[in-house]
């Protein structure tokens, strides 16, 4: 669990609450429901106090695909959902109102005297043409005019999305 347990931490100083421990390789244990077990419990005991707030637990094979997609017929005991169908439940956006913009600023772009953009990862909250924003450190203060992607100009960026 040691490349786990350093993503668990690293999920933690990102302030990622909630997670799928995605129990891998089941098929090597015979799908030993026990065993199984004893790792989620592991984890749990390592992973509370660093404050996720959900912690899902999933037993798969994904060289055989079992629980990834489909529910497995090797783990009759498990009744949870599959790897698929969890991630399918997560909410995104869950909490972008509360959260503040975030952009920090990778590449400015001027390709000619009539355009300045700036790119990057919205890292989080969400960002709309027109909204105003504070340049740190400065603190001087900007309007939004477009929000420019490869695919074409959106009127609002989300967490997680390259502008």
């Amino acid at each position: 669990l040691t490349q786990t347990r350093r993503h668990a931490c690293i999920l933690s100083l990102l302030r990622i609450s909630r997670v799928a421990l995605a129990v891998n390789k089941m098929d090597l244990v015979d799908f030993d429901q026990a065993r199984f077990e004893a790792i989620a419990e592991d984890f749990a005991r390592f992973a509370t106090p660093l404050g996720f707030e959900l912690m899902t637990p999933i037993p798969l094979s994904a060289l055989r695909g079992d629980n990834v997609i489909a529910p497995s017929a090797h783990m009759h005991w498990y009744h949870g959902p599959t790897l698929l169908g969890h991630l399918e439940t997560v909410d995104r956006a869950r909490g972008e109102a509360e959260r503040p913009f975030r952009f920090p600023v990778q590449w400015v772009n001027r390709p000619h005297l009539d355009f300045r953009g700036y790119a990057g990862t919205v890292a989080s909250g969400k960002i709309r043409r027109g909204d105003e924003v504070v340049i740190h450190p400065s603190g001087r203060h900007a309007h939004v005019a477009r929000i420019v992607t490869a695919g074409g100009d959106l009127e609002t960026a989300h967490e997680g999305d390259a502008v």
